[in-house]
């Protein structure tokens, strides 16, 4: 087993262990309510995050759990991310009607869209209920909805408009693709190693092989694993811009277009619509 492979498997161990906790803490009672993420201030909006690989679809844990952003940046290194994701995980099977509803009301109160399933999917069609139903009783709440679950597609196809559903295909996924356009769906593709087009992956592969090289050297000075994360964390930063959405439409680089509401995109005005114009131009 490789060095990325004990990695993932010890998280995965963790964060069983995390939702194990909280099951005997609530003992299949909605006693709390779940985590609402708001510290992300570049997705201006508010986050629903679930456990990653655990609640996802069964394929990401071998094609995308090495390089998973939630995965590597939050639920593995920070052990109180990981255990936000596991209540909300845990609330979410006890409830999901009142987990839903506790973020509508919340995003609602704040005037803010919400990023679904920032780390994790659907689980069952309980979940996909659940969630169009909240969309429903807040109609001014915008929602992003990316999924890998084809099977629960033909429950979302009544959604209402303000939820925002996209199927997420992996590169070659031919079959999966033709059913959710079928079905009337916008697809995505997953690309985290910067071979799209979209400035945000480029960059953020540049970053991270930069970073992994100036943490080896602080390691390598005797720094612990921490320590040297943070500081290679503050060292790449200086040196490579991540773009992000904003800056991936001023691109012009195709990766959002007209009714695309990826992250921030989502009740901001028109730059969505500019972009997808200025990318046309460029074609």
């Amino acid at each position: 087993m490789t060095d990325k492979n004990e990695k993932i498997q010890k998280c995965i161990e963790q964060m069983q262990h995390d939702m194990a906790e909280y099951e005997a803490k609530y003992q299949g009672k909605f006693a709390e309510k779940p985590h609402v993420g708001l510290g992300n201030r570049k997705t201006r909006c508010v986050n629903e995050a679930t456990l990653p690989i655990i609640t996802c679809h069964p394929s990401c844990i071998e094609k995308c759990a090495g390089t998973c952003y939630v995965i590597n940046t939050c639920t593995r290194p920070r052990p109180n991310c990981r255990k936000c994701e596991a209540r909300n995980t845990v609330l979410r099977r006890i409830d999901p009607n009142a987990y839903y509803e506790h973020f509508y009301q919340e995003a609602e109160r704040l005037h803010l869209p919400i990023r679904l399933s920032d780390g994790g999917d659907f689980e069952n069609l309980e979940q996909v209920e659940a969630c169009k139903a909240a969309a429903r009783r807040h109609p001014t709440v915008h929602a992003i909805l990316y999924t890998k679950r084809i099977e629960l597609l033909p429950a979302l196809v009544d959604h209402p408009a303000t939820l925002h559903v996209r199927y997420s295909a992996w590169e070659g996924d031919e079959v999966g693709e033709a059913e959710a356009r079928r079905l009337g769906f916008d697809v995505t593709h997953v690309v985290w190693d910067g071979s799209g087009n979209c400035p945000y992956q480029k960059s953020l592969a540049r970053f991270l092989t930069h970073k992994r090289e100036i943490v080896r050297t602080f390691l390598e000075q005797g720094l612990d694993d921490k320590t040297a994360d943070r500081r290679a964390e503050s060292e790449a930063g200086k040196e490579i811009i991540v773009w992000h959405c904003r800056n991936c439409a001023e691109h012009g680089c195709g990766c959002c277009g007209e009714g695309d509401i990826r992250f921030n995109v989502v009740g901001s005005g028109q730059w969505a619509v500019k972009a997808a114009e200025k990318a046309g131009k460029k074609a």
